[in-house]
């Protein structure tokens, strides 16, 4: 089969090059090798040589089945990409729901992820042919999403390459520095292990202990993480070199454990029994830190064969199939498959593809802790996990009815963040109303939060629906549209709602309504340019500002002939309540009453006067706004596109980042205060806006 799928293969890439120049067929036979590594079966190793034929090929899915059958044709499929046949604007969600039909196909069958992971790995060796401004890409696309799965299915050679390579491609010259580096001390290491070898194996002979004893330097990737992350030198990070002692059995591990403490101290802190609590990957070994020769402190990995194999292949060291099936038993492939059979759940709470992409992010990065429940139960949770996550865990029903929580058997707060070894009791209440939307931000993992939207939507949506669908129907009142033009953009919602999964209409406003979406951004998408051109061109005829000074309608009380001037710290605007401060030679200078400064302005004497607006005079002011939000792809151009649909101009912004948050700075023109407080309501509706304040030009500088 797999010879008759090379040649299938070669015939339907025919006349097809790589951008190296070399024949196309050359990519699956290597993708289908890396497979063969893996020690994958016939129908992993035929899909591979096979995985390309949908996308760049005329072949079908109906072909692939008649000639290889069934389970062949699901695995081709589940690997293929989606037609890219989106417009400019589409290409992002495009790709994001890709990584959606992905990961759903790898939950149903876990041979899709580790071929495509074979796929990856072999474009990423050949990233060097790749277009330039493409490489970088790739290879960020490839640290963020393909070897964190790597590492979560417990596939390290993969996970290590995948990571190696894409540092070489983001960061050349701090690649290529630790490699410079590396040769420069490997010598001097080499001997220091080769002694701490010598030592070891001498006692484990005289113990009567068969074992392999090996050495290795750390992966270039993890040691640029952490002379980054501490701040130190390369020449400063003594656990450069591990030692690994592999053994025939588990109780041959624990008695090397032994005699490697009795000839060197060990680094409390630093050891690990992942043989007695494996990770969720499935990963066992033990793992110690102690002081060895000359001082250093020497990493020391302690594990069986099976154990080893595992780490070096993963979940594909488990997953062999016989006529369909897995040898392992059901209830050994389930626990290996957990986090995979997540993501199904995922698919059904979250409503769309960029949730998805969120929570899958957050569970492949996340390390974890180990929590008992008051029954002596272990549980596997990520790190910085509260006792939402731990309640949500035990059944969904515990989450919705938790009111507290006691750990180590002390009340906590709910935000409280559980350490290895915690017992953790949730104290649940029939009388609870249930979870609320700060529950979001306490909750660490996928699954609780998840759970908590599900709640918060199933409780809300009446709510949401009837507020979500007013707010269409006032949007859509703005066009006077014509019957033929009813139609079209009756038709256009249609495409907009299956493009965004949503079946129904009422499931839509119930988005709107939630605050997901803006009514503006839904009718813009779905009215046609030339109707909204029209209705611009309008709006304009009716539109007026009165040009001049604004500073002219601020009426002072008691005074007249000073200068007056709009404090540049708080940015005051027609209709806020304002109050004027004398200043020296310079006339008076406008503030908002609840402006930061006025507290330390009041300490300088009695020079606060009463100010006020004169209501007959219309001008323009500028504004200050604050953005906070989490930070997303197009954040600023759905800012930026509200403030234009609402007509008013921008005159000075202003973005930055720090991890995941994101704070735009705007300064635009307004006429009056309701103006302004009317954007900002615009803006609060935009995803992944959390917070929007006042503010002055003062934080531009």
């Amino acid at each position: 089969m797999i010879e008759k799928a090379y040649y299938y293969s070669l015939n339907a890439h025919q006349g097809q090059s790589r951008l190296s120049g070399e024949p196309f067929i050359i990519h699956p036979l290597e993708v289908a090798s890396i497979t063969a590594e893996l020690r994958m079966d016939d129908n992993t190793i035929t899909a591979a040589l096979l995985h390309d034929v949908l996308e760049d090929t005329y072949v079908t899915d109906a072909e692939i089945e008649r000639e290889f059958g069934k389970e062949v044709s699901s695995l081709v499929q589940g690997v293929t990409k989606l037609s890219m046949g989106f417009s400019v604007h589409r290409k992002e969600e495009a790709q994001l729901e890709n990584y959606r039909r992905m990961f759903i196909s790898m939950a149903e069958d876990v041979r899709v992820i580790i071929i495509k992971l074979a796929d990856r790995l072999h474009n990423m060796r050949t990233l060097k042919f790749q277009y330039r401004d493409k490489k970088e890409t790739i290879a960020r696309e490839t640290l963020d999403i393909f070897a964190p799965i790597a590492r979560r299915l417990g596939i390290g050679r993969i996970q290590n390459e995948l990571e190696n390579l894409s540092l070489y491609f983001i960061d050349p010259e701090a690649f290529c520095a630790i490699q410079r580096g590396i040769e420069k001390i490997r010598e001097s290491r080499e001997k220091q292990i080769g002694e701490a070898q010598k030592r070891l194996s001498a006692r484990l002979d005289k113990a009567g202990l068969r074992v392999e004893i090996q050495s290795r330097f750390k992966n270039i990737y993890s040691i640029y993480l952490k002379i980054n992350r501490q701040k130190i030198s390369l020449e400063d990070l003594h656990d450069l070199i591990a030692l690994r002692v592999i053994t025939n059995t588990i109780e041959d591990c624990y008695a090397v454990l032994g005699i490697v403490h009795s000839l060197w101290v060990p680094v409390v802190e630093r050891f690990k029994d992942y043989i007695a609590v494996p990770k969720s990957n499935m990963y066992q070994s033990l793992h110690t830190t102690v002081i060895g020769p000359a001082g250093n402190p020497m990493e020391i990995q302690i594990r069986t064969w099976d154990m080893h194999h595992v780490a070096e292949h993963g979940i594909a060291a488990h997953w062999r199939y016989k006529e369909g099936k897995s040898g392992e038993s059901g209830d050994a492939l389930t626990e290996r498959l957990a986090w995979l059979r997540q993501i199904l759940e995922w698919q059904q709470d979250l409503r769309n593809t960029r949730e998805f992409m969120e929570s899958l992010k957050i569970s492949l990065f996340d390390d974890e802790v180990y929590v008992f429940t008051p029954k002596g139960d272990l549980k596997k949770l990520p790190k910085q996990a509260t006792p939402i996550d731990f309640a949500y865990l035990i059944h969904t029903e515990v989450g919705n009815t938790c009111i507290g929580a006691r750990v180590n058997k002390q009340i906590v707060p709910l935000d409280y963040r559980l350490k290895s070894g915690d017992i953790v009791e949730i104290i649940t209440s029939r009388s609870s109303s249930g979870p609320s939307v700060d529950w979001l931000r306490i909750a660490q993992t996928p699954a609780a939060r998840n759970k908590i939207r599900a709640f918060l939507r199933k409780k809300n949506r009446d709510l949401h629906l009837e507020k979500g669908k007013a707010g269409m129907e006032r949007e859509l009142e703005k066009y006077s549209l014509e019957p033929d033009e009813k139609e079209t953009v009756h038709n256009n919602l249609q495409k907009y709602m299956d493009e965004n999964h949503f079946k129904l209409p009422e499931d839509l406003y119930v988005a709107i309504g939630e605050g997901r979406l803006t009514p503006r951004q839904v009718v813009n998408t779905i009215i046609p340019y030339s109707i909204r051109k029209r209705f611009q061109k309008k709006k304009k005829t009716v539109t007026h500002r009165t040009s001049g000074n604004p500073e002219d309608a601020v009426v002072i009380q008691g005074a007249s002939g000073l200068a007056v001037k709009l404090a540049r710290c708080c940015l005051a605007v027609a209709g806020d309540r304002i109050v004027g401060f004398i200043t020296q030679g310079k006339g008076i200078t406008v503030h908002r009453v609840d402006c930061a400064n006025l507290a330390r302005l009041s300490k300088q004497g009695n020079r606060l006067i009463e100010a006020g607006w004169e209501e007959q005079k219309a001008y323009t002011y500028q504004a200050g706004v604050v953005v906070e939000a989490l930070d997303r792809p197009k954040l600023l151009a759905d800012i930026t596109n509200t403030v234009a649909n609402k007509q008013l101009a921008i005159r000075s912004i202003h973005a930055h980042t720090t991890g995941s948050d994101a704070r735009i700075y705007l300064i635009v023109e307004v006429r009056n205060r309701a103006e302004l407080e009317e954007l900002q309501g615009e803006i609060k509706r935009i995803s992944h806006v959390r917070k929007i304040r006042r503010s002055g030009v003062f934080v531009l500088k």
